[in-house]
């Protein structure tokens, strides 16, 4: 049976018993330094995006789509890149 990795899963849960010996240990060690590091990556990403709903026609997201796979990026960069070229962003 291949090992899996769950993460914390494992920890805290007596439940788990000898079926934890399957699983892999999460990695530890990581240093405060690289958890500072990553928690400001973070921070950053989610101050410079935003998530706005957008509905469509059925009919033109599979045309999306269509198009999307024909040029080889997805339709959220089809999408922005309309709008960039449209109003000059």
């Amino acid at each position: 049976m291949a090992k899996k990795n769950l993460g914390d899963i494992e920890d805290n849960n007596k439940n788990l018993g000898g079926v934890s010996a399957l699983f892999n240990s999460p990695v530890k060690g990581t240093s405060a330094k690289e958890d500072s590091v990553k928690e400001v990556k973070q921070n950053k990403l989610a101050e410079e995006e935003t998530t706005y709903p957008l509905r469509l026609r059925k009919s033109a997201l599979k045309a999306l789509k269509i198009l999307g796979a024909q040029k080889g990026i997805t339709v959220k960069e089809l999408i922005l890149s309309v709008i960039e070229k449209e109003y000059d962003l």
